[in-house]
């Protein structure tokens, strides 16, 4: 039977380390005490007007201040598990309440590629599908082949194709259309035995020049992404924070060929024949931010893309050093920044 717990604070869940309290609260280890949560929400008249929220690692997550009216479910379903395997590759199961971290290096100590670029981003595995985790070049969707998921509605558990998921940047169909509709279970990945491609950013191959690394296994791209993780990304178990707080825009390669003839050193990724994604840190520590205070929110001295909680923030001082931030750049170089967390 599920244990329902009513007012905690959110704060020691979130890794920025602000927001109000949740109205009710459940630890979820099995399929069966999130069938068992699911049926007291819709068969208790106590929780007509409660929904429910997922909650993962709250690594990614603005809370709002005040009681929040939802019965949030701390996904700990664990598992891992090898369900096929071939000459070329690997596929896992994995329960969604893993420690996403802890996985890669499984799958990186099994000499596995796919995931190594994605190393040192907090959170649970449950969460990679949701937002489509990606970094340096690498986004999860490449390696998702389906995804176990509970229909909350109809108490069923279902699979979902890599395509049903709908990812794009960022982005798929459980933040969209199938937001509140489903809880994730378990994710399927399938890992390359091959060797792995060394990623195109500038600070990786500094790091495998600096270190005379000529053909990089998995393991040799994950230590790469940690320490330089690590140099531009404060702990948030020591500084409150979400990681990067602005997606990286895309705009029309106009937008972009005019800021590369202003700033040359700019890196820009084009999308295709007409778009380029343009590092939002680049835009907002050009617009002369990086560093600045506002209030009790700050943005990293060492990374742009970072927010940080400084002076036990409220989520609404977060959210006006937000709007400021945005503005800022808008007047600067006539582009409106999208944050990347979420707001609950």
């Amino acid at each position: 039977m599920v244990e329902i717990q009513e007012y905690v604070d959110i704060k020691n869940y979130s890794t920025l380390h602000a927001g109000g309290q949740f109205r009710y609260f459940a630890t979820i280890s099995s399929v069966q005490e999130l069938t068992s949560a699911c049926a007291i929400v819709h068969g208790d008249v106590k929780y007509k007007n409660i929904s429910i929220f997922i909650l993962g690692g709250g690594s990614n997550m603005i809370f709002s201040d005040g009681v929040l009216p939802v019965l949030a479910l701390k996904i700990e379903i664990n598992g891992f598990e090898i369900i096929n395997e071939t000459n070329e590759y690997t596929d896992i199961k994995v329960g969604a309440g893993e420690n996403w971290d802890q996985i890669v290096k499984m799958t990186v100590d099994m000499n596995l590629s796919g995931i190594e670029a994605l190393s040192a981003i907090p959170g649970i595995v449950g969460a990679s599908p949701v937002q489509n985790i990606g970094a340096y070049g690498s986004e999860v969707k490449d390696t998702i082949l389906e995804v176990e998921v509970f229909d909350i509605k109809k108490g069923l558990i279902t699979m979902l194709s890599n395509e049903e998921c709908k990812f794009s940047y960022r982005d798929s169909i459980f933040k969209r259309e199938a937001r509140g509709k489903y809880v994730i279970t378990q994710v399927t990945y399938r890992l390359s035995k091959s060797m792995p491609v060394l990623p195109d950013y500038p600070g990786v191959k500094k790091y495998f020049i600096e270190n005379n690394f000529n053909s990089p296994t998995p393991k040799n791209i994950r230590q790469a992404v940690i320490s330089i993780r690590q140099g531009k990304l404060p702990n948030p178990k020591e500084i409150p924070n979400v990681g990067s707080f602005f997606k990286n825009p895309i705009v029309e390669k106009t937008i972009a060929d005019k800021i590369k003839m202003k700033f040359p050193n700019v890196k820009l990724f084009p999308i295709d024949r007409n778009f380029t994604k343009i590092p939002a840190g680049f835009l907002i520590e050009n617009a002369g931010l990086k560093g600045r205070s506002f209030g009790k929110v700050s943005i990293y001295e060492k990374n742009a893309l970072v927010l940080i909680n400084t002076l036990d923030a409220t989520s609404q001082d977060i959210i006006s050093a937000r709007d400021e931030i945005i503005r800022i750049v808008k007047d600067k170089f006539g582009i409106e920044l999208v944050q990347e967390p979420e707001i609950l």
